[in-house]
């Protein structure tokens, strides 16, 4: 199954070099590589950043700043975050540098946070008038060093002067990346439910079980007992034994696990472990919305930013935008209509939006609503009004719609209009003509617009998604909720005129992903089951049950994903009420495609709900967990049996830092987390003034293709727990999406309804509704 968002390698990871007056500019000595991004300027002045007000010039093909007058060195600084040293080893500084008038900077290479022991390279360095060029050569210390490191031009106190800098580069040997996998004993380290399963895998060599004991803060003893020795694990290559201290049901904190001499992160036992993360998990999509300033009293001060792409300078906007220039690959297809489509959610961690991926990331916020409208255990008035961070707080409508509406609304703006050629049809996408460079925030994003070719994907994603809000919206906004539908049956219509009009994976060379799909069967399953579950239409019921794919196995170990939502109809059809004839069938069919995934659990060392059939874990996995989590916590809503429960919650242990890597995934949870994702504004490891990513921010995880340049040469070989890393150019194993932000919130709000995890602990039969 191919699941790869296959791009073009962007501008910002290519290496830029000079072909300057020295032979150390522009090109590397062999066995040497450049560590430095756009070091000649020819790509404008991303990623290089600066303070004090300055805004940087380069018009002259140089990097040239107003320095203001202030008293420290530091006070006023162009510099460049995200790089990696190896210790002990020498490195060459090479830079031209010239003024208005003499003047000393200092050029500094240190650690970005100021830990490993000081500067690596401090310089006082004399600039005059005319360009000079300037190399030193350091050595990094003989210690473990932080793998993130700034290079900075201190420019302050010495006055008000203009600076120019150009031709820089950072040469030395390829770094190699040694990963800090933390303690031996991994846990969850957010923390476990007091009556839910607790779960821990310890990495050794030890072929004899090994005594544990659960210690609090002060080193009494809680529990103890002896680890169970489970050989190698395959996914990680490593030497494990298991330990379960689920009877241990007391509240604590700041807990650990303990065996011979490793000792876990501390985590907590509490019944109010998962609250947070849910509504978290959902205020990431606040935070992603497009066309509208983000209020940094709803989403925090660190993120308030002005609103993207409504047309203000630099901006060209979504107001008007035009369709893409013909493209060989689209037969000479365009249009000669402008449609406005702001709003919506950026897609990942570029500006794009896409409508297969906004379609499942807004139906699963859709179903996270609708499951509490029919699941025997959730958490009443959770997903109310006035329960997340949005500005529509306190309107009578559930904030998870209003949410989700955001969107929505945006999907409805894609589809082309009435009257034109292949009206009813929805664009696949709209997104920059060309790539632009990381950091970057929306309302500074320069480059044009366009539309690109509908597609039948797209438009059965806005048929599906529609009718399911049509439902929701009912009765909270019957006139929205007509406007749904009409679209949805328009679409709906639309794509059975047109049934394979597909986007070319040839359309992402150039600002933006493809999403190419070229079998939507499955799409047309899934709308046609939302519209029956809607309308309760014969000719739409027929359309659910003549498909192929009603009577296939749509459950897979590798999960499903925007390009397989085959799942998502057949889960729908087991949860919300209708006349389906085979309804029972459909509910059993959910059950056995879980009890696989659990069977399949109970193999893996760590407590994943992934084991991809040929062994490689697929971009996105993280994802491709949490969606199998969904088909699990279905069964366990179909049939209350606690084994589901159970299952759902040892694989969020996996994603909160029980993994080889002692990481947890998600932004803000645990002891070690992950927070450098591949984004343009998230991006503070390049960028201090910018944030990173929110709390409840879910990274993609490892990947075995590691697809980009950074995760390529660092992670070449890897075993598929260890194809990952924390740094914002490896886009290909640390993304971020809304789709995989929405897995995360779904299943985050399946774990708070359990409570204290006393459902994990009994089993009994659920209403069938």
């Amino acid at each position: 199954m191919v699941r790869t968002r296959w791009r073009t390698v962007a501008p910002f990871l290519v290496v830029l070099m000079s072909a300057g007056a020295l032979p150390a500019v522009g090109a590397a000595p062999p066995e040497q590589e450049e560590l430095l991004i756009n070091g000649t300027f020819d790509a404008g002045s991303k990623p290089w950043w600066t303070n004090a007000g300055m805004t940087p010039d380069v018009s002259t093909g140089e990097l040239c700043v107003d320095v203001p007058d202030v008293a420290d060195p530091w006070g006023a600084i162009a510099g460049q975050n995200d790089l990696a040293f190896r210790p002990a080893t020498e490195y060459t500084l090479t830079f031209t540098a010239r003024a208005d008038r003499e003047v000393t900077i200092r050029p500094v290479v240190q650690p970005t946070d100021g830990s490993g022991g000081g500067a690596y390279l401090t310089r006082s360095t004399t600039v005059g008038t005319a360009a000079t060029t300037t190399t030193y050569t350091f050595v990094t210390p003989d210690q473990e060093l932080p793998v993130n490191n700034t290079l900075q031009f201190q420019l302050g106190g010495a006055g008000a002067y203009t600076a120019c800098l150009d031709d820089i580069s950072l040469t030395g040997p390829p770094y190699q990346h040694v990963p800090d996998t933390g303690p031996a004993v991994k846990v969850n380290q957010a923390g476990y439910l007091p009556r839910g399963p607790k779960a821990a895998t310890v990495v050794t060599s030890a072929t004899e079980p090994q005594k544990w004991s659960l210690q609090s803060a002060a080193g009494t003893v809680l529990g103890q007992g002896t680890t169970t020795p489970r050989g190698t694990d395959p996914s990680s290559g490593e030497p494990v034994h298991g330990l379960d201290f689920s009877s241990y049901t007391k509240p604590a904190r700041d807990v650990r696990l303990v065996v011979g001499d490793a000792s876990s992160h501390p985590f907590d036992i509490d019944a109010d472990i998962y609250q947070d993360l849910r509504s978290d998990a959902m205020r990431f999509f606040y935070t992603n919305r497009s066309g509208t300033a983000i209020d940094g009293a709803v989403a925090g001060p660190e993120y308030a930013r002005p609103a993207g792409h409504v047309g203000v300078a630099p901006n060209q906007g979504d107001r008007a935008v035009p369709c893409q220039e013909p493209a060989p690959w689209m037969d000479g297809w365009t249009c000669d209509y402008t449609l406005d489509v702001t709003g919506g959610w950026y897609d990942a961690g570029d500006h794009g939006k896409y409508v297969v991926n906004g379609g499942i990331a807004t139906h699963q916020l859709l179903s996270a609503y609708e499951r509490t409208l029919h699941a025997a255990v959730v958490d009443d008035g959770a997903l109310t009004d006035s329960t997340l961070n949005v500005p529509e707080r306190d309107n009578g409508v559930p904030d998870i719609l209003d949410e989700a509406r955001w969107n929505l609304e945006f999907m409805l703006k894609m589809q082309v209009p009435e009257g034109k050629p292949l009206a009813g049809m929805v664009h696949h996408k709209v997104h920059d003509v060309e790539w632009t460079g990381l950091p970057l925030l929306p309302s500074a994003d320069p480059k044009a617009r366009a539309l690109h070719r509908p597609s039948t994907a797209a438009t059965l994603n806005l048929a599906a998604v529609a009718a399911t809000g049509a439902r929701l919206w009912r009765d909270l906004d019957p006139s929205f909720a007509d406007e749904l539908l009409d679209a949805s049956t328009t679409a709906y219509a639309a794509a059975g005129a047109h049934p394979a009009l597909f986007a070319p994976r040839a359309d992402g060379e150039s600002g933006g992903g493809p999403y190419a799909d070229s079998d939507v069967e499955d799409e047309f399953y899934w709308a046609a089951a939302e519209l029956y579950l809607t309308t309760g239409s014969a000719p739409y019921q027929r359309d659910v049950t003549d498909s192929p794919l009603h009577q296939a196995e749509v459950f897979s170990p590798d999960g499903f994903y925007w390009g397989s939502v085959a799942a998502l109809a057949r889960l729908d059809l087991a949860t919300v009420p209708s006349r389906l004839p085979d309804r029972d069938r459909v509910r059993r069919s959910v059950v056995a495609g879980a009890d696989l995934l659990v069977t399949l659990q109970e193999r893996e060392a760590f407590g994943q709900t992934y084991t991809p059939s040929d062994g490689r874990y697929a971009w996105g996995s993280n994802s491709s967990m949490l969606n199998n989590q969904v088909v699990i916590a279905t069964a366990f809503d179909l049939t209350g049996h606690k084994k589901y429960a159970r299952s759902v919650l040892e694989g969020l242990d996996y994603l909160l830092g029980r993994n080889v890597l002692g990481m947890s995934y998600i932004t803000g949870y645990g002891t070690v987390y992950a927070h450098n994702q591949h984004s343009r504004w998230y991006a503070q490891s390049l960028d201090p003034a910018l944030p990173t990513p929110p709390r409840g921010t879910v990274a993609g995880g490892p990947n075995s293709s590691i697809q980009d340049p950074v995760s390529g040469a660092w992670l070449e070989g890897c075993l598929p727990q260890w194809c990952y890393v924390d740094d914002i150019r490896a886009w290909a194993v640390n993304e971020i999406t809304i789709n995989w932000n929405s897995s995360l919130a779904w299943v985050a709000s399946f774990a708070a309804d359990l409570g204290d995890g006393s459902a994990c602990r009994k089993s009994g039969p659920h209403k069938q509704r």
